[in-house]
């Protein structure tokens, strides 16, 4: 196993950082630095951009690896896998609303953090491909940076861009871990609703016309790995 792919270990016991580094080395990554507090992570990110960040969430310093993860992403658009030995709900909650490219709970075998770490990397390749695509309008009189969100292939939202949040005038941790049919209203009165019908439920309950348009983003063996469904707003309810 060989990459090349530079990693950023925050994690606060040394013991486990060091172990941690050979076994990234042992499977063909390079560490790209091993600090143990959150504010030393989001400088460390800037200076070296690595090519992703393992952080643990329960660090030393002011702030937790949670809001670092978020800083690093904000500033730095640098996937982030958690490590923890923390598996309330509590936690995981303020985890997933920011959105970290994976998740491994402690302890975790080599090859759980190789494939973890792996995937996160080909999803953020292509989520970064993609973006620049999605953010073109799609025709001459619809704006740029269009709404998107990204879907598990059993349609759960795993992700989306702040347009799409805004959009939908709902926070990312209300909306992630939700069936995307969830957010779908539809006319009860018509047994097929065609694209020109289709309407997105926003946080407030009321309704806004849209029309939706489906990509995906392949996996190893041309699997999907995730849906990204495009939210184009129609100007004239249907």
């Amino acid at each position: 196993m060989t990459s090349g792919h530079q990693i950023l270990i925050v994690e606060d016991e040394m013991v486990i950082s060091m172990e941690l580094a050979q076994t990234l080395k042992r499977l063909g990554y390079g560490i790209a630095g091993q600090v143990t507090r959150g504010e030393d992570a989001i400088l460390k990110a800037g200076m070296v951009r690595p090519d992703l960040v393992l952080m643990d969430i329960m660090l030393q310093g002011e702030i937790d690896g949670i809001e670092a993860a978020d800083r690093i992403h904000d500033l730095y658009d640098i996937p982030v896998v958690f490590l923890t030995a923390h598996s309330d709900e509590a936690t995981l909650q303020r985890a997933i609303a920011v959105q970290p490219s994976g998740y491994l709970i402690k302890p975790f075998r080599d090859r759980e953090l190789y494939s973890t770490i792996e995937l996160s990397l080909h999803k953020h390749d292509l989520r970064r491909r993609l973006m620049p695509h999605l953010s073109q309008p799609l025709e001459p009189e619809v704006p740029g940076d269009v709404p998107c969100l990204f879907l598990t292939p059993d349609w759960i939202i795993s992700g989306g861009n702040a347009n799409a949040f805004e959009l939908l005038d709902v926070s990312p941790d209300s909306c992630i871990r939700r069936r995307f049919d969830t957010l779908i209203s539809l006319n009860p009165s018509l047994r097929v609703t065609m694209p020109d019908k289709i309407y997105i439920k926003k946080g407030d309950g009321t309704r806004i016309p849209v029309l939706l348009s489906l990509g995906a983003i392949t996996g190893a063996g041309g699997s999907i790995s995730e849906y990204v469904v495009a939210l184009t707003r129609r100007d004239t309810p249907a």
